[in-house]
């Protein structure tokens, strides 16, 4: 390189102050991130689901489960908070609203993984209570008095 300001020391300097500001990449075997041994999957694990997973744990969804038997679920869950959605005094569009809702689907689901994925058991679960309880529905008038800012 040559010609004015372009001198090798200068460009260095500014490189090294880059690298301090800015941080650098470093390559190779001793900038390496040490990771352990993958550990098996719970459903790998020898002796089955129960050893691996924890106290603390709790399985709550089996990759086994059918695509197509959790959608036609779904669309039938969604079918019973959409009906509750109409019958509590609101319009068709009330009833497809509750039935779009994230926390239906939700509720769905959790209702499904607590009847051992027995969608039959779900689906009369989800009969008694097919839409949740909406999380600004679940506090009284009083409470969200006391705890408005």
């Amino acid at each position: 390189m040559s010609g004015p300001g372009c001198d090798l020391n200068n460009l260095t300097l500014s490189t090294r102050r880059l690298n301090s500001t800015q941080g650098e990449i470093r390559v190779g075997p001793s900038h390496q991130a040490k990771l352990p041994e993958l550990q098996p999957f719970p459903s790998e694990a020898p002796g089955g689901l129960g050893q691996a997973v924890t106290e603390n744990e709790e399985l709550v969804w089996m990759p086994g489960v059918n695509d197509c038997d959790l959608l036609m679920y779904l669309r039938a869950a969604r079918s019973m908070a959409a009906f509750a959605g109409m019958c509590d005094g609101g319009s068709t569009e009330d009833g497809c609203l509750a039935a779009s809702r994230d926390d239906t689907t939700l509720n769905a689901l959790n209702t499904l993984h607590e009847s051992c994925y027995d969608a039959g058991k779900a689906l009369q679960r989800l009969v008694k209570k097919p839409v949740p309880k909406l999380i600004e529905k679940c506090w009284s008038e009083d409470e969200v008095v006391r705890c408005s800012f």
